[in-house]
Parts: structure tokens; C-alpha cells; sequence
């Protein structure tokens, strides 16, 4: 352990040197310095006593005693070094001289301390390493250093309750970390100099050391972390560790009984493994350590929006609103690059701006790290610019990318707490998540407005196709009207010609505006086997003219839907004429057919038949959508307009692989909901 404590030392002392080169500017990061010298003095005065102690009897001249006392001298500025440091975090910066003037009642008492450390009071004249004696002025030292630190750990308590923000978390940090670390070695010391148990006493700089580094890492470093969060994860580690190593060393004298070397160990070490990584994921449900949980809930939520909003923009905004309610802050931005600035309503980051380099650099930013880190210019420069915007935290994506795609922005929290590194972590995964989300909105959109001006160029394609036609033969009859008005053949054809042609444009018409503005439907329970009896009715004349055998079969023992009657009307018309249309070719007999049934979870479902040459399984997939058509004749319309009329009342319509001769229909509607 003493060459241990050397090292320790100087490496405590290059971490405060390191401490203090990051920024040598803020008061804090001087006070850590001036703390980790006198850690590193500290532990070098015991390193010597341990080291001296240990030469003892062997060199009878081997005194460890000055060391001892020169260590208590160092730990008595301890109290005096924790108030500057607990005054650095409360105090503005440029007021680190008044600072200092205030401090010294409790300089005054270290040096008190100092003088009752280097008295006989302390350590008496006749102590030896084998036979080691506390004065009673020994006891002195730790009753008033314990009730230094008393006063310290209330007093910082209270000022904990009236602060905010960054600094209630470095008072938390420092308070529990110094101040308690202290106390702690106060009383291992007291104890093991007492009771005369060596190990004890020895475990003071190992306590020290422990929380000097925590509370370094925890107040220094550019990353913040929550105090509870940290001390709950310390908890849960040492849980798991206390789990795994005391089980395997119990286990194995256990299973020593029973079992012979090494099957006892390899059973232990399976056993008390798999003990540890069961704890390990239970424990972090008992201390609330399962931040990821959150992360899924709000990428849940996100999946959400995205199905629910297909305009990236709106998206956009619907995104936002997510984050300032999750996020408890008031304002939430996605900046998108719109060529030299990133920008987001009234905020933009230009590229050419030093703290923009940093920001892509860094991957992400708060206020509070930039304040722990070494004044750059480029720091310097998006402090502004986050203080500028009072932004809490920003963060790029994808991170550490040089050109990122968009950035995610969030004004300072509800609570005026700080984004502590883990909810930073948490932000860039959703920044990221969401970025891949809007992208794929975007190229959704891109594919849509593609298929947009494609559906424009078949709209006027098929219009001139089918328009053009119509408005040839009226032309044609209007040109020969004036020489051949007197005779009766030609004026009998002309007036069934024109109204025919005129009744094909404005049936043409009237799909289109179906398609594009469909009607609101009247929702009423309906009996789906009276639609089906009108609506063969209805079309008995008109099979007959085709040469159609049109039958039904209604097999559907519950045939009450929710449902517009006039609408699914036009849907079975639709899908009885395409069937017609399809069997003209054929000089077979020609059959069309109507049936009902119930499938196994009370669905109502129908079917159109025909035994004609039926769907290439290629066409299937495009089969409602508009403008697509198996047939020589006609707009492609009909179908998608059923679609559209079925898709209003929750209904599907596909046309499944019968494994037989022509095309089947099938539409099943919901579950009927019961009356009211």
C-alpha cells in the first residue's frame, strides 16, 4: 500500500495542475488546484509515516511521528480549502479577492490546528510504532474538524435548498463528496488510533482518495452529472461487485463440502455470476436507473406522429411539441442547413462562425460545459450564441459529423436545472432517431409529389384519349348537320349519338370528382343482403343484355354493417359492370356471382365472381390505384374510387388467388357494433 500512496499522490497532484490548465480562468477549477495540493501533500506526509513506521524495529531510530504531525498540520486547512471551494460555486466570477478576505476565520482555525498538531498534545513524546499514544489533543483536533464539517454540510444543506441550476449540483457534489470524506477519516482515524487497529486508521486515505476523484470528475470535467444519479450508480455497482465477489468466496467454501477443487470454484463462479448479472438488471429498476426506458417511451411516440402526419413539415412542428413536453422546457428547435446558416424560425447558427466548428466537434453543448472549459475562441463563441438564444442544450446529428444533417436545440429547463450528460446522451440518440425519421418523411413526400405529377400526366393522357373520341363523333355530326338535317336516318342516329357521347363525358367527369372530392357519407346500420338483393335487381336488365348469368348466394348469417347504403350500392355496381366488361370477349357461358358470408371473427364479407380470364398476379399489387386498368377502354377509375369509398367505412377490398378460372372481389367490413 505505501508505494500505492506515493503514486497516488503525485497523481493527485497532476490532476489538479490539470485541473487548473483547462481553465485556469474559473474560480472553481483554482480551488480544485489548491485542494488536490494539499490532497497530494496530505498523502505524501502519510506515505512517509507508513514508510518510516514500517523500518521500525529494524532501525530503532525510525520515527514516523513528525510525518504524522505533518499530515494532521496539512488536513487542518482542509475545512479552510472546502469553504473556498463551496464559495467558489455560489460566488460570480472576478470576486475571488473578497472571497479570500472572508475566509479567514477559518484560516485562522487551521492554523490553530497546526499548532496543536506539532504539541505534545497531540501525539506524546513516548509513542513508538509498536507502542502508539494520542494525546489529548489529538482528540481536540477531531472534535473541532468534526464539528467544522458539521457546520459546513448544514450550512451548505441550506444553501442547497435556495439554489438552482448547475450550481445546486456542484453544492451536492462538493458537500457530500469533501465534507463527508472528512468526516469519514476523522473517524477512522479516531477509531484506529484509539482501539490501536492499524487497518482502520489506514483506510482514511483510501476514503479521501475515493472522493477526491469523484467529486473531480463529478464538478470539473466538461460532462454534468446529477449527484443522486451518480451516488445511486456507485450503490448499484457496488452492489453488483459485493454480490459477485462475496458469493464466489462464500460459494466456493460451501461447495468445498460437497465438491472437490476446481468443480467447487467453477460452480461457484457460474452460480454467483449469473446471481451478480441477474442483481445488476434488477438494480437498476430499484435505484431508477433505467433512463433508457424513457428513450423508448418517447421513440414510441415519435413512430406515432410519423404514421399519423405525412407532411414533413407539420411533422416538424408536431416533433417539437414533443420535445418541449417531454423535455420540460418551454422551447424546442430542429435546425435543418439551408445552405450557409442552419436555421430554425428566429435562430440560426451560421457555418462560417467559429462555435459552429466547435459545436460539430463536440457533437453537442450545454452552458454549464462550456463554463468548465478552457476559454477558446470557438467556446467563447457558442456560449454566446447559446446565451444569446437562452438554449439549454444543442446537439448535432449525426455526432461529431462536420456537416451534420440537422441540429436539436432546447431552451434552458422549466426547473432551471442543467441537461446532465446522460439526458445530453439521450438527446443525441433522439436527435439521431429523429433525423432518420424526417429523412425518410421527406423522401415519402419526394415519392408522392413524383407520383403526383406522373398521375397528372395520366389524368391528361387518359382525358385526351377519352374525351377526344366522344368530341370527334359530335363533331363530325355537327359538320354533316347542316346538309343532311332533312334526313330521318342520319337526324335518328344524331340524337342517339350525342346524348350517349355527351352521358360518356360527364360519367368521365363525375369519376374524377369522386376520386379527388369524395362524398361524406351518411353512416346508418344497414342490412347488407337488402343492398345486394337492389343492387342485383338493378342489374338483372342489364346482364341480360351481355349475356350474363348473374346469381347470389347469401350465406352471411349476421348481414347488418355500419355503412352508407347508396354508397356500397355504387361500390357493387362498379364491380358487377367490371365484371361484365371482362367476360365480353368470351364465347363461353358467362357467369357473375353475388355471395355473403361470416368469417371466424364475425366480419361481414362479400364477393364479386366472374369465370372470365381473370388478374395477372403483377397487376394485383397496382389493381386500386387510379389510372390502372386491365381493360382497352376507360380510365382506370372505377376501382380506386371503390377503394376510396371502402377505405371510408374501415373496409378492405383485395382480389385473392382463388386457384380457379377468373377474378374474384373479396370486401370484408368490420365487426357490426352493437346497437345503441
Amino acid at each position: 500500500m505505501t508505494p500505492l500512496l506515493f503514486a497516488v499522490a503525485v497523481l493527485t497532484l497532476a490532476t489538479g495542475a490539470g485541473i487548473l490548465w483547462n481553465n485556469p480562468v474559473r474560480f472553481t477549477n483554482r480551488m480544485f488546484a489548491l485542494a488536490s495540493a494539499a490532497a497530494a501533500a496530505w498523502l505524501f506526509f502519510v506515505f512517509q509515516s507508513f514508510r518510516i513506521g514500517a523500518l521500525y524495529p529494524e532501525v530503532p531510530d525510525a520515527n514516523p511521528v513528525p510525518w504524522l504531525q505533518g499530515a494532521g498540520a496539512v488536513a487542518a486547512f482542509f475545512p479552510w480549502i472546502i469553504w473556498l471551494l463551496l464559495n467558489s460555486v455560489t460566488t460570480a466570477e472576478g470576486q475571488v479577492l473578497q472571497t479570500l478576505r472572508r475566509s479567514w476565520p477559518w484560516f485562522v482555525i487551521g492554523l490553530a490546528l497546526v499548532g496543536l498538531s506539532y504539541s505534545n498534545l497531540f501525539i506524546p513524546p513516548d509513542s513508538t510504532p509498536d507502542e502508539p499514544k494520542r494525546g489529548v489533543g489529538y482528540l481536540i483536533y477531531g472534535v473541532v474538524c468534526v464539528g467544522l464539517y458539521s457546520f459546513l454540510l448544514v450550512r451548505t444543506y441550506r444553501q442547497i435548498k435556495q439554489t438552482t441550476g448547475v450550481r445546486k449540483i456542484e453544492l451536492q457534489f462538493i458537500t457530500f463528496n469533501s465534507s463527508l470524506a472528512c468526516l469519514l477519516a476523522i473517524g477512522l482515524n479516531l477509531v484506529g488510533g484509539y482501539l490501536d487497529i492499524r487497518w482502520i486508521s489506514r483506510l482514511s486515505p483510501l476514503v479521501v482518495l475515493g472522493f477526491y476523484v469523484l467529486t473531480v470528475w463529478a464538478v470539473t470535467i466538461h460532462r454534468v452529472f446529477d449527484s443522486r444519479q451518480v451516488f445511486l450508480n456507485v450503490a448499484q455497482r457496488l452492489l453488483t461487485i459485493s454480490t459477485l465477489a462475496g458469493g464466489i468466496l462464500f460459494g466456493t467454501q460451501l461447495l468445498g463440502l460437497v465438491l472437490t477443487p476446481p468443480t467447487d470454484l467453477i460452480c461457484a463462479v457460474t452460480l454467483f455470476s449469473t446471481l451478480a448479472f441477474w442483481i445488476d438488471r434488477r438494480s437498476r429498476g430499484w435505484f431508477n436507473l433505467n433512463t433508457w426506458q424513457n428513450t423508448i417511451v418517447i421513440r414510441q411516440a415519435v413512430h406515432d406522429l410519423t404514421r399519423r402526419e405525412p407532411d414533413p413539415n407539420k411533422l416538424v412542428a408536431e416533433l417539437e411539441a414533443l420535445l418541449r413536453s417531454w423535455c420540460q422546457t418551454n422551447y424546442a428547435a430542429l435546425l435543418f442547413d439551408s445552405g450557409e446558416v442552419y436555421v430554425s424560425g428566429n435562430i440560426e447558427l451560421a457555418k462560417d462562425r467559429s462555435g459552429f466548428r466547435a459545436l460539430c466537434k463536440q457533437g453537442w453543448s450545454t452552458p454549464e460545459s462550456l463554463q468548465r472549459l478552457r476559454p477558446e475562441p470557438g467556446l467563447v463563441d457558442l456560449r454566446q450564441f447559446l446565451t444569446e438564444f437562452n438554449l439549454g442544450v444543442i446537439v448535432t446529428a449525426p455526432r461529431g459529423s462536420s456537416t451534420p444533417s440537422s441540429m436539436l436545440a432546447l431552451g434552458v429547463k422549466t426547473n432551471a436545472r442543467p441537461f446532465t450528460y446522460p439526458e445530453v446522451q439521450q438527446l443525441q440518440e433522439l436527435a439521431e432517431f429523429m433525423d432518420n425519421i424526417l429523412a425518410r418523411s421527406r423522401l415519402s413526400q419526394q415519392a408522392r409529389q413524383s407520383e403526383q405529377l406522373a398521375t397528372i400526366g395520366l389524368i391528361g393522357a387518359s382525358l385526351a384519349h377519352e374525351i377526344r373520341n366522344p368530341l370527334v363523333s359530335i363533331k363530325t355530326f355537327s359538320h354533316l348537320l347542316s346538309t343532311r338535317f332533312d334526313d330521318p336516318e342520319f337526324r335518328r342516329r344524331f340524337s342517339m349519338l350525342i346524348p350517349a357521347e355527351v352521358e360518356r363525358i360527364d360519367s368521365l367527369t363525375q369519376q374524377l370528382l369522386d376520386l379527388s372530392n369524395p362524398r361524406r357519407h351518411q353512416m346508418e346500420r344497414i342490412s347488407l343482403h337488402t343492398i345486394m338483393q337492389e343492387t342485383t335487381d338493378l342489374m338483372l336488365a342489364r346482364a341480360q343484355e351481355a349475356k350474363v348469368s348473374l346469381t347470389m348466394q347469401l350465406g352471411a348469417e349476421k348481414d347488418t354493417i355500419h355503412a352508407d347504403g347508396s354508397a356500397i350500392r355504387q361500390v357493387l355496381i362498379n364491380l358487377i359492370i367490371n365484371a361484365f366488361q371482362a367476360l365480353e370477349a368470351q364465347e363461353t357461358e358467362r357467369r357473375v356471382q353475388l355471395r355473403s358470408r361470416n368469417s371466424p371473427n364475425g366480419s361481414v364479407i362479400i364477393e364479386v365472381s366472374d369465370n372470365g380470364p381473370g388478374i395477372a398476379p403483377e397487376q394485383r399489387a397496382r389493381l386500386f390505384h387510379p389510372f390502372v386498368s386491365t381493360k382497352t377502354k376507360g380510365m382506370g377509375l372505377g376501382l380506386a374510387v371503390c377503394a376510396d369509398i371502402l377505405h371510408e367505412h374501415r373496409a378492405t377490398i383485395i382480389v385473392p388467388d382463388i386457384g380457379r378460372p377468373g377474378a374474384t372481389f373479396r370486401i370484408t367490413f368490420p365487426c357490426p357494433q352493437p346497437s345503441s
